[in-house]
């Protein structure tokens, strides 16, 4: 999945001058992020444990079929919301709350009107787009169904991420967290009434998850709508030019979303191919597992992402030298501790979800889960490296890294080793890749080092 979190000019520099240490500042930004992304990540899974005990396993691996698209509504919700967040920061920074707020609004009436407009695609398209997705005979009907009660909310999933990151720039990190925790307790009460109680099955499972996210939308609208707030609706008139500045800030993080999504349904299409619907039913649960991974990582590179780019307005080498050192320690003791974790841990993870699968299937999905979570030694570097080059203002080389290890390399790997080898090599195509795009992440650290003049040695 997630953006950083910008701060205004004002508030971020206070913080920075508060008298604690770089290693302090380091961990409160980092934890911060990665409970509230580690939260966000808890209603895939929710659905997935719900659906697979309540319905079938067939019905979960649907779920992980639909995982592309929640990835699309998602990758252009981070487009939109990077972006908007930076230009209205810097407006804030400049006293310009009028500009500010006819931005805010401009941003949340472009996000309807793009979200509808999905909606009735995928409504009125539903089942070639299930296809599309990689449904087949046994998981079509599933699949048809949980994009009908996804589809009609996708406009709340994409302005819900939106004013999440929103209500960080305003300075209100912990309503953003509180929020994301009311949206998914209120996501696990739903999907447990929907399935358990009232049969409405998987479409009900979705439905939970679009009538939480709708509810966040209203507690982010009353922020917006309250006294206690820096930038607001207002009336405006269109300012078409003002996205030739918004997008390219948010594309490299949109792409990054959008990778993932696009690795997920190539991923699905070679193993029904490969192995077959059994082998979509493991790697539905890999995902889940892989989503808790990467958002740790992801969590820690963009929480310190501010501290970066600050330090680097500052031109403060050593400073940056130092956050590049506890990010990269950091990622160690992650990489070790979710591997062993993951590793020890992947037959009971599969008993959760498939308890009453054949022994064959279960001992199947725990070998290609180990295989899987290999790659989870190397991945925390790429992830951090490419947050750092994007905070030290390097957007091409971390666009390189983002795509080269989230799709061009572990595309091309993946569809190579299905070709030659078929089966259950496909499960090593994450760690090849992650470790070829770990030379390229150190040789483009190593250039930054070399030509950025304020960069310590």
């Amino acid at each position: 999945m997630k953006c950083g979190t910008p701060l205004k000019g004002k508030e971020f520099s206070s913080k920075m001058q508060e008298q604690q240490s770089l290693r302090k500042q380091f961990f409160r930004f980092s934890t911060a992020t990665v409970a509230s992304l580690m939260v966000f990540s808890l209603y895939s899974i929710v659905d997935g444990l719900f659906v697979a005990r309540g319905v079938g396993e067939y019905a979960m691996s649907a779920v992980n079929l639909s995982v592309p698209f929640i990835n699309l509504l998602f990758s252009i919700a981070v487009i939109f919301a990077v972006g908007t967040s930076t230009i209205i920061a810097y407006l804030l920074g400049q006293k310009n709350a009028q500009s500010a707020n006819k931005l805010f609004s401009q941003n949340l009436v472009t996000l309807t009107v793009i979200g509808v407009t999905i909606s009735v695609l995928v409504l009125v398209f539903t089942e070639p787009f299930a296809l599309l997705l990689g449904a087949d005979e046994l998981t079509l009907e599933y699949t048809i169904h949980y994009l009908q009660g996804l589809a009609p909310f996708a406009v709340c999933f994409m302005i819900s991420y939106n004013l999440e990151v929103l209500v960080k720039t305003d300075g209100r990190p912990r309503l953003a967290l509180i929020t994301v925790c009311v949206g998914c307790v209120t996501n696990c009460v739903l999907d447990y009434l929907a399935i358990f109680h009232w049969d409405m099955g998987i479409w009900g499972a979705a439905a939970a998850t679009g009538v939480s996210q709708l509810l966040t939308c209203v507690i982010y609208m009353t922020h917006f709508f309250g006294k206690h707030t820096t930038f607001h609706p207002v009336r405006f008139r269109m300012d078409w030019k003002i996205y030739r500045r918004l997008l390219p800030i948010g594309i490299s993080d949109g792409l990054t979303e959008l990778c993932n999504g696009l690795m997920i349904f190539l991923f699905n299409h070679t193993i029904l191919r490969c192995i077959g619907t059994d082998g979509l039913v493991a790697y539905t649960i890999i995902a889940y597992a892989n989503t808790l991974v990467i958002n740790i990582t992801m969590g820690i590179s963009q929480g310190s992402q501010p501290l970066i780019s600050f330090q680097n307005g500052r031109e403060d080498g050593a400073a940056i030298g130092k956050l590049l050192g506890y990010g990269l320690r950091t990622m160690c003791g992650v990489a070790a501790v979710c591997f062993t974790a993951l590793f020890l841990a992947a037959p009971a993870l599969i008993g959760m979800f498939l308890p009453e699968a054949e022994p064959q299937m279960l001992a199947f999905s725990t070998d290609a889960f180990r295989r899987y979570s290999l790659c989870y030694l190397p991945v925390g570097f790429n992830i951090y490296i490419a947050g750092f080059l994007t905070a030290m203002e390097r957007p091409v080389p971390a666009v390189a890294i983002s795509t080269g290890r989230g799709l061009i390399l572990q595309g091309s790997i993946l569809l190579l080793l299905a070709a030659v080898f078929g089966g259950s090599s496909i499960w090593f195509a994450p760690l090849i890749s992650e470790l070829l795009c770990l030379g390229l992440s150190v040789f483009f650290l190593l250039r930054l080092r070399r030509t950025h003049r304020t960069l310590a040695p």
